[in-house]
């Protein structure tokens, strides 16, 4: 009775390893097509992630070798201009400790087309007439490393519309909102988001504009930047200028957001460059072709400041640097000066 019972419990053991081994076998069809599968994609997933990364890097080594060229230009044609003054100051002026010096640059082809003055004041302590643009290659982080240095050769730091006022129309991004809700929010809607379009008193030459506890002020002094310059565009009727004008009022009555997404062609939104080269679009390209980025004063791609510098629709009429106490101005000269 003992071995005949042994005898099951084996032939019991026995069975169950064959059952096991039957059910182990009969899924083994199965995991090798998984890994026939995954063999199969594991290929050309790689292949497309290499092309992918490829693709990628090759769009940043373009867009950097755009860059780098549209720094070059901007740099020579800023050169060039200076290179144009005269050496000796015309006049110079004391404004709160600081010496003003006037260097003229003599008009030339159609710079001679537009009459009007670089100041908009006598005392020449306000720069720009109405639809002038003034920008700047630095960027307003001049105490952060990288970020710094980044947005002052890609993008540059900041550029205002002038209007008939001599006031500035200006985009800046800066305020207590939070950026992430602001690139959120559909820019068409009524908001109270303290990021917005801006109408300020004209500072560009105010000695005063940035105080001393100012995380900038070690790189800038109370100056609002220390190098900057002012364009005018060619070729376009007083209608025209005050028609860009107008279009940037109206972003600003609207409470237009600002766009921090530079790269996205963004309907509602305005970061300071394409803020002004959409106002220019609205009065100097057809209606048909306003599509995608800004047609106008640009490279249709997203507007930096040196594209609004090198750009066939723009000129220089003065250039500023200041170093220590001196403030240098190299302006075209007016033209009862001529």
């Amino acid at each position: 009775m003992h071995a005949h019972s042994s005898y099951v419990q084996k032939s019991s053991a026995a069975t169950f390893f064959v059952v096991c081994y039957d059910i182990i076998k009969s899924e083994n069809p199965r995991k090798k097509t998984s890994k026939m599968f995954l063999l199969k994609i594991k290929k050309p997933l790689l292949r497309y992630m290499k092309t992918s990364a490829l693709v990628v890097i090759a769009g940043l080594i373009y867009s950097l070798g755009g860059v780098i060229r549209l720094d070059i230009e901007a740099t020579q044609n800023i050169q060039h201009f200076i290179s144009r003054a005269e050496e000796v100051p015309s006049h110079t002026q004391n404004i709160n400790g600081y010496t003003f010096e006037y260097h003229t640059v003599s008009r030339e082809t159609f710079e001679l087309e537009d009459e009007r003055d670089v100041f908009y004041d006598n005392e020449k302590t306000k720069l720009g007439q109405t639809g002038d643009i003034i920008i700047t290659q630095q960027s307003p982080f001049p105490n952060v490393p990288i970020i710094h240095q980044w947005i002052t050769f890609y993008f540059g730091g900041h550029a205002s519309l002038v209007n008939e006022d001599n006031k500035l129309y200006e985009a800046t991004g800066i305020g207590s909102s939070n950026i992430f809700e602001v690139m959120l929010f559909p820019g068409n809607k009524t908001h109270d988001f303290d990021i917005s379009l801006t109408e300020s008193n004209n500072y560009w030459l105010n000695t005063n504009r940035r105080s001393e506890s100012n995380p900038a002020y070690p790189y800038y002094g109370s100056f609002n930047r220390n190098e900057f310059l002012v364009l005018r565009v060619k070729d376009v009727t007083e209608a025209q200028r005050l028609g860009a004008v107008r279009y940037a009022k109206n972003l600003y009555e609207k409470e237009a957001l600002y766009n921090y997404t530079f790269f996205l062609d963004v309907q509602y939104k305005y970061y300071c460059t394409d803020m002004i080269s959409r106002a220019y679009q609205d009065v100097m390209v057809p209606t048909q072709r306003q599509t995608g980025y800004a047609q106008a004063l640009n490279d249709r791609f997203i507007t930096s400041v040196n594209d609004l510098i090198n750009s066939e629709d723009t000129y220089i009429t003065s250039y500023i640097s200041i170093k220590d106490k001196t403030v240098s101005i190299y302006y075209l000269e007016d033209i009862e000066e001529v």
